[in-house]
């Protein structure tokens, strides 16, 4: 049943993007910094065992880490009103990925741990 759970989250967030130019949703400095950040944080817990749920958690946390980067980015940068808006809707992009990482991984966390 957890499976399709996960399956069900995945088609109805691929699904919501895809209805929209899926392309404004795909920033690849965001992703890495996401997963990158999460293994980092994995390999610093030190405990194998709980892989996936600490990913998770990692993947959140980089997110928020992201979302700051992002304004800080925007504040020295992009200072006009013009350009503003769509470097905001990228700044929380890392914020998505964390968050929609962390769903996959609860979900497999359970499956992981039965």
């Amino acid at each position: 049943m957890r499976i399709i759970g996960v399956i069900i989250i995945i088609g109805m967030v691929v699904g919501a993007v895809s209805t929209i130019d899926y392309k404004k949703f795909i920033d690849y400095p965001s992703f890495l910094l996401v997963v990158g950040g999460s293994l980092g944080y994995v390999l610093a817990k030190g405990k194998s065992s709980n892989f996936i749920k600490n990913f998770g958690d990692g993947s959140v946390y980089m997110g928020w880490i992201g979302l700051m980067i992002g304004i800080v980015m925007i504040g020295n940068f992009h200072a006009n009103t013009e350009n503003i808006w769509p470097a905001f809707s990228v700044a929380f992009l890392p914020i998505l990925y964390g968050y929609f990482i962390k769903l996959i991984t609860t979900g497999l966390e359970k499956i992981n741990s039965e």
